[in-house]
């Protein structure tokens, strides 16, 4: 069978040529203007800082808990429920932690969760804390690499696509032989 030929794409700015190293966001914004490098550091930066922001809110938050949990007779309700939610406050900070080292681009996780869920079942934590990439590297490969696209025309359809038809079948049905 015969495909049909896909149709050529002209090469513009924002599709590297082919074989080219994909872009890089720091090249595409060095070849910026002045006007788009300003909007740009202006958004970076408010992000910067609402995330300082609320990381500084969750340090305050958990300080105020251990003064809490301090100031709570050993053993009583209260000191033992400040201590369960001050160490579900450090579980969730080490999941953050670990799903925002995951998304670096250098790391190429394909699946953080499913990264989070084996690092936590196999404790793959390093002595600091940081996880052990390549212990989850090693024990399942599979979560790392560059993500593939589904090319198959039927996605999201619920139906497959019909099957291609080359010239043979078009001339064997003109002919009355084809089905």
């Amino acid at each position: 069978m015969v495909a049909p030929a896909q149709p050529e794409q002209p090469n513009t700015e924002t599709q590297p040529a082919q074989g080219a190293k994909p872009l890089d966001f720091d090249a595409w914004l060095a070849s910026q203007d002045e006007a788009i490098k300003g909007l740009i550091e202006t958004r970076f930066t408010t992000l910067e800082n609402t995330v300082k922001a609320t990381r500084g809110e969750r340090d305050g938050f958990a300080q105020e808990i251990k003064k809490l949990a301090a100031g709570q007779k050993e053993g009583s309700e209260a000191r033992a429920q400040l201590d369960n939610i001050s160490a579900k406050l450090e579980a969730t900070e080490r999941r953050a932690a670990f799903l925002e080292e995951a998304m670096n681009p250098a790391l190429q996780v394909r699946n953080p969760r499913a990264a989070w869920l084996l690092a936590e079942a196999g404790n793959h934590f390093k002595k600091n804390g940081t996880p052990d990439w390549d212990a989850i590297k090693q024990e399942a490969p599979e979560l790392f690499g560059l993500p593939t696209a589904r090319a198959n025309a039927g996605n999201g359809t619920q139906t497959p696509p019909s099957p291609a038809q080359g010239m043979n079948e078009f001339i064997r049905k003109a002919a009355g032989h084809g089905t």
